[in-house]
This record gives structure tokens, C-alpha cells and sequence, in this order.
């Protein structure tokens, strides 16, 4: 957990948890909505009725709270992560040479589902070295351990699970029509994926 989430001065008593939780959602599903600009503590007190003071007496300020929840979003991405592999294995099986396809679509359902999420925190980090090297970090950790599940050459791995990422980004920042005549679908942008894949050295 990092130093911005800790800072949060998270609540003790469960009811409070529940509703501080609860805040971090919120908080997140406005910044989704409508960008930095649009993401205010009053709005966030709005829909889940509590005073500003409540807020204020945990975190400092609106940058603080969009940390706290920034990580409190995090952590469900991973959980999420977990179900979505074990999906995964369970759609392609779990073999070795599936691995790869696995991992394509590990990334684009997870960018997929959490896209407009990950659309402002992307427009948010051009300006916000902080969120960008948290997202960095994270998103890094994320490429490694998808890649250390391929087997084989762990450099091809890790430059094909990147590759992956990366057009991922691009797909969420500009949308599925970008580089395509058309939405392009999941499957169209799976398969896409794995056809830019590097043919393998004799």
C-alpha cells in the first residue's frame, strides 16, 4: 500500500469503513465521469451524503482524496486480475501454449472493463508525475507477472506482453476506432495482438 493511501487516515470502526469505502468509489466513478476538472469533494459528498468535514478529517484536500481512492481502485484491479486469469485458464486451458493468448487477453478485458476509469487516469498523468509513476509502477509489476507466466524466452515474453500493453493504452486513450475502419471488436483486437507478434527464430 503506498505512502498517498496510508496518508488517507482510514476509519476503524466498520460502519465508517463502509462508508469511507464507499466515498473512494464515488469518488472514482465522478473522476471517470468528468475528468479532474469535473471530480470535487462537494459532488462526492452529494451522492453519498456525507459532510465535507468527514472527508476533510481523513485525507487533505481533493488530491488527497483522488490518491486514496486512486489506490483503493488499484487493489480492485488486482483482485480483479486474479478472477480474470482464472477465467482465462478456464476458457483456454491452462497449458503452455496458451499462455501468450492468455496474457492478450488478460490485458485487453482488463483495459476493456475498466475503461473509463483508465481513460482519465491516463488524460490525468500527462500532467500528474505522481499518478504517473504509480501508474508506471503498477503497470510495469503488471506486464512482469503476466510475462513470467509465458514460457520460453523470458526477453520475447516480456517484449510481446508489453507490446500488448502498449496497444492497450493506445485502444483506451482513443478509442477502438482508431486504428481501425469500425469499432474493432475484442476478439478483432485479440487477434490483432497476436498477429503482431514477431514470427520466433529458427
Amino acid at each position: 500500500m503506498s505512502a498517498s493511501h496510508l496518508a488517507a487516515r482510514a476509519p476503524r470502526q466498520e460502519r465508517s469503513a463502509q462508508t469511507w469505502a464507499r466515498v473512494l468509489h464515488v469518488a472514482m466513478a465522478i473522476f471517470a465521469e468528468r475528468g479532474w476538472e469535473g471530480f470535487t469533494i462537494t459532488e462526492v459528498c452529494r451522492r453519498v451524503e456525507v459532510s465535507p468535514t468527514s472527508i476533510y478529517a481523513r485525507t487533505d484536500g481533493k488530491v488527497g482524496l483522488f490518491r486514496a481512492a486512486h489506490e483503493a481502485w488499484l487493489e480492485e484491479m488486482a483482485d480483479g486480475e486474479a478472477e480474470l486469469r482464472r477465467e482465462l485458464a478456464a476458457r483456454f486451458g491452462d497449458g503452455d501454449e496458451t499462455a501468450l493468448l492468455r496474457a492478450a487477453w488478460a490485458i485487453a478485458e482488463m483495459h476493456d472493463r475498466n475503461a473509463a476509469v483508465l481513460r482519465a487516469v491516463i488524460g490525468r498523468a500527462i500532467v500528474d508525475d505522481t499518478l504517473r509513476a504509480r501508474g508506471a509502477e503498477v503497470s510495469r509489476a503488471l506486464v512482469a507477472r503476466l510475462a513470467d507466466s509465458v514460457p520460453g524466452d523470458p526477453g520475447r515474453a516480456r517484449d510481446a506482453v508489453a507490446g500488448f500493453y502498449a496497444q492497450a493504452v493506445l485502444r483506451t486513450a482513443v478509442g477502438a476506432d482508431f486504428l481501425t475502419s469500425g469499432s474493432e471488436s475484442l476478439d478483432d483486437f485479440v487477434a490483432r495482438m497476436m498477429r503482431s507478434l514477431p514470427a520466433e527464430r529458427g
